[in-house]
Formats: structure tokens, C-alpha cells, sequence
């Protein structure tokens, strides 16, 4: 590394150094998941290339080194390469030193294609019979297996039958989209849960079949096993077993033990055909031709859990035996090509279909499947999908993206930890950008053996900077060890120069962390806290009102005087909550509660020491859910700006929950009609608007206009004020919780006075009687005591 600064670093001179830009401003709400580059290979996080490209060309001019010693799988060395920028990428991860040196690394597309044609004629000799079927359309004998559908065999937690999961008439039901939440069992009819069932085995139900003479398509593609297919598959699989664990160690003692049939009819019938004709009472799996990582043992760990229910406690088990040889027979031939370079690319392409080929593969209605990201979790519905065709379409778009801008550009790696950046010169880098591990938010080491496993390198988890129990780390050592690393990237960046920290956390007492770790390394943050926002979303994302859907960046700066920042205590924390939610709820009506939180952290990280506060409690009480959008009280609900189409008063509009459109018509109505007995309001709710029987009329007639007398108007702009004023509300709350259960603090006299004055004014007046009582005459002066006496007997009258 030393010859890479050498030719590439321009030495930091303080006499001459004029660099003095200002932080980046913008917040970016398209950022891609869907990009040629960002897909070449997946990862459980991965930052959009050109979004950080962004961020780099605001930060440095061309011919800059930057810094990202969070590697992962090098999208930052990418955008500096596009950039015309050089880059310097560390990583813990030998799994993403891998992905990242493919990603950066430049190679003619024409040598690579022409290894990966003999490469693919080589193994398509030995992986094509394992997936070779008849076809059911034309009667072709070489057509071959594009999926296998397996479903788990349950055990009844009533009766000890066997239960397929896809079985009794729930197959054609999933494939028409419903879902099963409680499975039947057939023998005794009790309803269970697959959480609540034993594990017994996987078994195929129906496969999907390419044929290259008649083309079949479409869900004309499955059909049922037939017997030669279920003979290849008891062939290559072995015969049924049942998962057995012995003894008291969750991590050890599994074993599979074969068991007298399938569940499956026919399966069966071929299985005891094939014992009599072999004249043995087993049939064992196939064994692997090639090397496979069969000695790699999964590490202690919350992901490594997921499997054991299976029985499985090494990577190889992940996959179906046939995917299993397959990728034997694939990796094996790779390894025998000349040339590391070409050798790296076939192998990046093997790594990028290989959690698509273990049997975490969700078969969905869509038939695209999928693995759940970021987890070992293995589905009870598992598509089981060929090798060899995935190789095929991945390396076709790897070759047609996979040169970007290497001109003008170097990148080196390091296999390093962030906290020891031992090569990398002080006072060298331009500008550094960090995604770095949110605390236990992914268990990457877990994640990333199912690569290492075969790459032959396993990450040395001691420098993981993680909250793991598993690792002994929570989060005192996670905060250690991101300081650690915060003081090497302040130590090696220029003065003045600036470091992004990308963060997303659902729990603000992180934010309060990355404060304290940036501060203590020395960092100042300036400008706004930025957002960086996927225009696709997750599908967590997407059903969860709690998910953090946008990343936050910090920008941070290491101050050429050496100045640090100090910030205020954040005094009363839910108070500030409060009041920032309030304001950016008027102006922004109808937010969600992730855009809420986020804008939150931003108007707190630069002023204030962040406590931990419970924004689920704040909303409920102090503000109003419609649907999933959250509006200040008072606030009269508008229309989404892409519907402007008129409606008539009881059409529902599909742009808006029915909660809410209810809601738009009753405050049309009461434009109307200004003042509306409870009767009619109730008439036009249930005859017009259809009212849902989910929704509580009355409760939301509460939260939304004003009852007098009997009957509902609108609130004027006086009554919308006033029921705006959080703060009198959260004020006559913590007085009353104080009264109830009592607070972290107890006030001070001055403070009970203060509280006492209150409630009087506010027709509190029992509360004011209490707080009355203790109120200490000797603690404070005569008069102060003399008016909060009067205060109290006008209390006692009132009442």
C-alpha cells in the first residue's frame, strides 16, 4: 500500500492547503436497488454506487484518494471509479474482499467469455443428467428441471402423524395466492402452527420443466413427479429420514435417521421398488464427485439457530444434495482454469448465485422466488432451482456490465480491520465513506461463511465490530470498537476533510452512541442530517409501520484547529420530541412513523445529546393515526397531490385507506352542512360511506371534529391551535403521571409552585390540591407560600 500512496497521494501541506468546502446538502430520495451494478452480486446492505458517487464528487476533485474501510462489497470503490477518483477498501470479510475485487477489478469481456462457453460445456457433461426429465407437453426425453418445489413434512403436535405442508388441497390454494398460517392435521383435525411442529423432512411435490422442442411455458411448465423422476431424485437424495437430537446441546448431536416411506404415494412405490430390486434396506445420498465444504461448521450464533430445527450445522447442508453436486462439479472446474483474474470472475459468479441455490429459495405464486436477506431462515416451501441455468443468466449480465470507468482510477484492497488501518498512511486520505455495521442489526459473519465456506478464508470474528451475545459484545464493546475506528479514520484523513457515516436504527439511543464515538475520535458534524431513500421498497419495509426505510447520513468533519464540538443536554427529551413531530406534522400532514423518526434524529443529532425516548408512546398520545399516516390534532386532512381527480362525496378513492377517505367525505359533508346532528352524521356514515365495521364511529368523530350539544361540526382555526399545543397537553400529562406512578425526578419545590399555578389555570383542580400537599412552608418564601395557600383553597371551592 505504501507504493499506492506514493503514486497516487498528494501530501498534505498546511501552508498550502486551501481546501475548504462546505457539507453536502442533499437529500436523496430515488436511490437505486434495481441498477445493473448494484444486482451483479447481492449483499444483506449495499449503498447505491451513484448516490455515493454523489458524495464523492461534492467532497474531492479527480485524481482524490477515498476511504471506506466498511468495504462491504466495494460500492464505494465503484462510485470513486466513476468519479475518476482512487479508492482505498478495507474489509474484515474475506467473503466481501472477494465481491468487491471482482467489482473493481477490470477484465477483457471477450477472454471471459470464452472460458465461460468451455466452462459450461465441460460441466453441462456432468450437471444436465441431474436434472434431466420427460417432458409432459411433447413426451421429450432431454428436457431438463428448471425448479423442484419441496414442501416440509411436519410432525402433528397432537397426534405424531405426519402432515405435509402443502398437502391436502393447500398446494392449489398457495399457487392461487392464499396463505396458511395454522395447518390441519388430517388424522385428528387439530390446527397448529409450523412453530408449533416438529420437523421431520423435505419432500418434492411438483417440478417445472424447460424443454427446448416445444418451449413449454408458464404454469404449463409443472407437473407432478412421475416415477423415472422420482427414481432420479431418491437416486441423487437418498431414501426419506427423520431428523433426530440427541442429548442437551442445541449446537451438536443431529442425526437423520431413514424412515419407511414418503408421504407421497408414488414416492413411496418407487422407493420400495428400488430397495427390493438393489436388495439393500437403504438408499444413501448420492455421493459429492468433487471437493465441497463439508469440514466448515456454522459458529454459535443467533442466524446459525435458524437451521437447527433441520438438523443443520454446517453450510453444506443448506443446499439440496442435488444443487450440492452441482455446484461441486462447477466449483471443481473453475479451479482448473489458468489465469487468477479470469479464475476470480467465474468464481465471483458462482458466489452470486449461491444463496439462490440453497434451500432458502421461497417459492412465491409469481414463481420468481426469493431468499428472506440478511438471514438463514429456510422456508417450508422451497423452490429448488437449477445450478447451471442460474450460472448461465448471471454471467451473461455480469459480462454485459462489467467494465466500468477504470482510466483514470485504482483501487486497493486490504483484508483489515477499521480499527487498525496500519497501511494506510496519517494525513493521506481525501475524504472517507463509511456504511459500517448498525450495532446488532445484521450478524454479517454468520451470513458471509455460507461464501467463506468455499472461498476457503472464514472471517476472524475478534474484529467484528458487532452487538452479538454469541461474540460476548454488546453495546459498550461495540461502542469501543467503532471509536477505535472513528480515531484511525480522523488520524488518516487530511485536516478539514470530511467523513459520511451512513446509519439506519430503529432504536435512537444508537444516534446517541454515534454521537459519542464520532466526538471522542475527534470529529465535528456540520450541516443538516441527510437521508438517503430507496424508491423500492422492501417487503418488510413495506408491512411494517416500524421498519426504517431510509439510511441517515452524519457528515463529519476533522477540524484543521483541532476543535471539538460540545453538545447541550438534551433536558427534557420527550418534551423537544414532541414539539419537533408537532411542527413537522403541520407542515407535512400525513406521515408515516419511519419519516417522523428520522426527521426526529436529524433535528436532534447536531443540537443535543440524544436520550432514549419512546416515539410509539409519544404518538399515540399526543398525536393522530389515520390508516398508516400520523397528523397533528386539529389538523384537517388533505388529499395525496397524485389524486386530483373529483369524486363524488361516497366514492372511495383508491389512493387513500378507507380510515382516511371516510374521514376527507365527513369533512366535505360538514363543509356542507356546518352543523350536523350525531344522527345524521351517524346515517350518512353508515348509508353513503359504508362505514367498516373495524372502525369505532365514535372514536373517530373524537379525534377528528368537535361534539357539542349532540351534534358535529368542524374545529375553527382558534379550536386547531389549541388542540395543537402539545405542549399544554404533554404538561398536564407529566403532572398527572407524577401524581399516579411518580417520574424518574422528583420536581422541586419552585417546580411543584410552578405546578400548582397550572392546574389551577388549566381547571385542574383536584391535581392542584395534591400537589398542594407537598408543598414544604418552611422550604420556601412566605409570599411564594401565602399565593400557592390561596391557589389551594380556590381549588378547594371549585371542586
Amino acid at each position: 500500500m505504501k507504493e499506492f500512496f506514493k503514486k497516487y497521494s498528494n501530501p498534505y501541506n498546511p501552508g498550502t492547503d486551501d481546501y475548504n468546502i462546505l457539507p453536502f446538502q442533499e437529500n436523496i430520495d430515488n436511490a437505486s436497488k434495481s441498477s445493473a451494478i448494484y444486482n451483479m452480486h447481492m449483499y444483506w446492505t449495499k449503498q447505491d454506487p451513484y448516490v455515493v458517487q454523489k458524495y464523492i464528487e461534492h467532497y474531492t476533485k479527480p485524481g482524490d484518494i477515498v476511504l471506506d474501510a466498511f468495504a462491504g462489497t466495494g460500492m464505494t470503490g465503484v462510485a470513486a471509479m466513476m468519479s475518476g477518483r482512487h479508492a482505498v477498501l478495507c474489509e474484515i470479510s474475506p467473503a466481501c474482499i472477494h465481491i468487491a475485487k471482482n467489482y473493481t477489478t477490470p477484465i477483457e469481456p471477450r477472454i471471459l467469455q470464452k472460458e465461460f462457453n468451455k466452462l459450461i460445456e465441460k460441466c453441462g457433461l456432468e450437471i444436465k443428467p441431474l436434472y434431466k426429465t420427460q417432458c409432459h407437453n411433447c413426451k421429450n426425453d432431454n428436457a431438463q428441471i428448471a425448479n423442484t418445489i419441496l414442501s416440509d413434512v411436519l410432525r402433528c403436535p397432537r397426534c405424531g402423524v405426519e402432515v405435509l405442508f402443502a398437502g391436502d388441497g393447500r398446494w392449489q390454494k398457495m399457487k392461487e395466492g392464499e396463505k396458511f398460517k395454522h395447518i390441519k392435521c388430517n388424522n385428528c383435525n387439530h390446527e397448529f402452527t409450523k412453530a408449533n411442529a416438529d420437523f421431520i423432512r423435505v419432500e418434492p411435490i411438483e417440478i417445472r420443466v424447460d424443454c427446448d422442442v416445444c418451449k413449454v411455458k408458464g404454469e404449463k411448465k409443472a407437473k407432478p413427479l412421475n416415477e423415472k423422476d422420482w427414481e432420479l431424485y431418491l437416486s441423487i437424495e437418498g431414501g426419506p429420514t427423520k431428523v433426530v437430537h440427541e442429548g442437551d446441546d442445541v449446537w451438536t448431536g443431529y442425526k437423520f435417521e431413514p424412515v419407511e416411506r414418503f408421504f407421497n404415494e408414488t414416492g413411496t412405490k418407487v422407493y420400495n421398488n428400488m430397495l427390493r430390486e438393489q436388495r439393500i434396506s437403504y438408499i444413501p445420498p448420492r455421493i459429492i464427485p468433487y471437493w465441497y465444504p463439508k469440514d466448515i461448521i456454522f459458529p454459535k450464533g443467533y442466524n446459525t439457530r435458524q437451521p437447527l430445527k433441520r438438523g443443520i450445522t454446517h453450510p453444506y447442508q443448506m443446499f439440496s444434495r442435488r444443487n450440492l453436486i452441482a455446484l461441486s462439479i462447477l466449483w471443481e472446474h473453475i479451479n482448473k482454469i489458468e489465469g487468477e483474474n479470469i479464475k476470480d470472475k467465474l468464481k465471483f459468479v458462482f458466489t452470486g448465485i449461491l444463496f439462490n441455490s440453497t434451500l432458502q429459495r421461497k417459492w412465491k405464486p409469481d414463481e420468481k422466488g426469493g431468499t428472506l436477506a440478511g438471514t438463514l431462515y429456510i422456508p417450508s416451501l422451497m423452490q429448488e432451482r437449477t445450478v447451471l441455468t442460474q450460472y448461465i443468466e448471471k454471467m451473461k449480465s455480469f459480462i454485459e456490465n462489467i467494465n466500468i470507468n477504470f482510466d483514470k482510477s485504482n483501487v486497493y484492497l486490504d483484508l483489515c480491520s477499521a480499527t487498525k488501518l496500519t497501511n494506510v498512511p496519517t494525513n493521506s486520505v481525501d475524504y472517507a465513506y463509511y456504511d459500517p455495521p448498525y450495532g446488532a442489526n445484521i450478524n454479517y459473519s454468520e451470513l458471509n461463511i455460507m461464501w467463506e465456506a468455499w472461498l476457503g478464508s472464514i472471517t476472524d470474528t475478534k474484529d467484528e465490530i458487532i452487538e452479538n451475545d454469541a461474540q460476548s459484545k454488546g453495546r459498550q464493546e461495540y461502542e469501543q470498537m467503532m471509536t477505535q475506528a472513528l480515531q484511525e479514520a480522523y488520524r488518516v484523513l487530511k485536516p478539514g476533510r470530511w467523513l459520511s457515516i451512513v446509519y439506519s436504527y430503529s432504536d435512537p439511543s444508537m444516534y446517541r452512541s454515534v454521537q459519542r464515538m464520532a466526538h471522542n475520535a475527534g470529529f465535528v458534524d456540520e450541516g443538516e442530517v441527510l437521508h438517503i431513500n430507496s424508491a423500492m421498497k422492501t417487503k418488510s419495509q413495506l408491512d411494517s409501520d416500524k421498519t426504517q426505510q431510509r439510511y441517515l447520513v452524519i457528515n463529519f468533519k476533522k477540524p484543521k484547529n483541532g476543535e471539538r464540538k460540545e453538545l447541550n443536554h438534551s433536558g427534557d427529551i420527550e418534551l423537544q420530541v414532541i414539539n419537533i413531530i408537532k411542527d413537522y406534522l403541520i407542515k407535512h400532514p400525513g406521515r408515516t412513523r419511519d419519516h417522523i423518526y428520522d426527521q426526529v434524529i436529524k433535528s436532534l443529532f447536531t443540537s443535543v445529546k440524544i436520550q432514549t425516548f419512546n416515539l410509539d408512546e409519544i404518538l399515540k398520545n399526543f398525536f393522530r393515526k389515520v390508516g398508516d399516516e400520523w397528523f397533528a390534532p386539529g389538523t384537517l386532512l388533505e388529499r395525496k397531490q397524485s389524486d386530483e381527480s373529483q369524486h363524488e362525496l361516497w366514492e372511495t378513492s383508491k389512493n387513500e385507506s378507507s380510515e382516511k377517505e371516510i374521514i376527507l367525505q365527513l369533512q366535505e359533508f360538514l363543509r356542507k352542512h356546518k352543523l350536523v346532528p350525531y344522527s345524521e352524521v351517524r346515517e350518512f356514515c353508515l348509508r353513503k360511506l359504508n362505514l367498516p365495521t373495524s372502525l369505532d364511529l365514535n372514536e373517530l368523530l373524537e379525534s377528528n371534529f368537535i361534539i357539542e350539544n349532540g351534534k358535529i361540526r368542524l374545529p375553527n382555526i382558534e379550536e386547531q391551535l389549541s388542540m395543537q399545543d402539545v405542549a399544554l397537553q404533554y404538561k398536564k400529562r407529566k403532572i398527572l403521571r407524577f401524581l399516579d406512578v411518580g417520574l424518574d425526578h422528583y420536581p422541586d419545590q419552585a417546580e411543584l409552585l410552578e405546578w400548582l399555578t397550572f392546574c389551577y389555570e388549566n381547571k385542574m383542580y383536584k391535581d392542584g390540591l395534591k400537589l398542594f400537599e407537598l408543598i414544604e412552608e418552611s422550604s420556601i418564601p412566605e409570599d411564594a407560600y401565602n399565593k400557592a395557600k390561596k391557589i389551594a383553597e380556590v381549588c378547594k371551592l371549585k371542586i
